[in-house]
């Protein structure tokens, strides 16, 4: 008896192999696809966070630019581009800015201001993805 139930379960343990296998496979297939995925948010988070810091430098070269310390205020329509010398700044390689700013002379209770709009582009590549991160500031100045 013994033996004859043994005739009938030859192969069962290939197709439970075979079964587990195809199971382990997609497994590892799946996390394959979640390691890489989580590799290319984390590329483009931190080269999100050097166009902006990018950006941020832009609009400190146009805030001292217009707010000196040891001179009068100025009045600011210019833009300005990252210079060369910025790409060789560690962490800053592959990324540029672009800032511009405007200023309005307005009135506000009879007494005349500078408003100041100050807006700062600043964008890295890294292989085919550009990203780009705008920062915006206004200040108003009595004048």
């Amino acid at each position: 008896m013994y033996r004859n139930s043994l005739t009938h379960q030859q192969g069962s343990m290939l197709v439970i192999a075979l079964f587990v296998i195809t199971v382990l496979a997609m497994l590892g297939a799946t996390m394959s696809k979640m390691v890489i995925a989580s590799n290319v948010t984390l590329v483009t988070d931190l080269t999100g966070l050097r166009a902006k810091h990018a950006a941020q430098t832009g609009l400190e070269v146009l805030g001292s630019q217009s707010f000196p310390l040891d001179n009068s205020i100025q009045t600011c329509n210019t833009t300005v581009n990252s210079n060369a010398a910025f790409t060789g700044i560690i962490g800053f390689s592959n990324c540029a800015y672009t800032a511009a700013c405007n200023t309005i002379s307005i009135t506000k209770s009879g007494t005349e201001h500078y408003f100041y709009r100050f807006t700062s582009v600043g964008t890295c590549q890294v292989g085919d993805n550009i990203v780009s991160r705008t920062l915006s500031v206004d200040a108003m100045q009595a004048r």
